[in-house]
């Protein structure tokens, strides 16, 4: 394929993104509004374009892009506490930041960018600390649906970064991980019954914790081959 097809997609990106950006601010747009129709119009045509390329980081520097991302979602994360700053707004916040950043991160990931001041392992536990501080504010905001989503992203991104920068498990301490995460998440189920109230966040909570070692095991298959 030719190489102007890549590029010729970033372009269209990039104009599609500021023709929001533009479009939001004469109309008026909340910022929320703005970045959200901004990065539906830009981040399809650049994932597009450097996933075509031969070698996308020669175009698109992968620490620019990490840069970016984290930039465009503070701005969606500050546009949704914009409108209502209180707990029960942290899942959904945490979302949009999440789903705006998780992309950018994965190409710098993928192409070996350098601008994590932290360690793996250091990275992958406060990975964990974070997942684990989304789900207590999902039980106690009442919002768990997006609170475990919001865990189960940011784990299994945790683990697979540190995956990626060398960190290994051996298929012990794996197999262990996923029990260990089975009886955490039956145990707090059980503290939902015995509670009482509303049993289904807590079947929610329980369950992505069980779940998580899971998935994270089956992605993180291919690097131990």
């Amino acid at each position: 394929m030719s190489r102007r097809v890549p590029e010729f997609a970033l372009i269209i990106g990039v104009f599609f993104g500021l023709s929001a950006l533009v479009f939001g601010l004469v109309f008026q747009w909340s910022l929320f509004a703005i970045v959200v129709v901004a990065a539906v119009g830009t981040y399809p045509f650049v994932a597009f374009g450097l996933l075509r390329d031969d070698d996308p980081a020669a175009v698109i520097p992968p620490d620019w892009v990490f840069l970016a991302g984290i930039f465009w979602s503070l701005l969606g994360v500050l546009g949704v506490l914009a409108d209502n700053v209180s707990l029960s707004t942290l899942p959904f916040a945490a979302a949009v930041g999440l789903i705006l950043v998780l992309p950018p991160a994965a190409y710098a990931v993928r192409h070996d960018a350098d601008v994590n001041p932290f360690s793996a392992t250091q990275t992958l536990a406060l990975g964990l600390i974070a997942a684990a501080s989304l789900l207590l504010v999902g039980l106690v905001s009442g919002r768990p649906i997006l609170a475990v989503i919001d865990a189960v992203l940011v784990a299994v991104a945790a683990g697979l970064y540190a995956t990626a920068r060398g960190v290994r498990f051996d298929a012990r301490t794996r197999r262990n991980s996923v029990a260990v995460g089975a009886v955490l998440g039956v145990a707090l189920i059980a503290v939902g019954v015995v509670r009482g109230g509303r049993l289904t966040d807590w079947v929610l909570v329980g369950s992505a914790v069980a779940f998580t070692p899971s998935l994270y095991v089956v992605l993180s298959r291919r690097s131990y081959r």
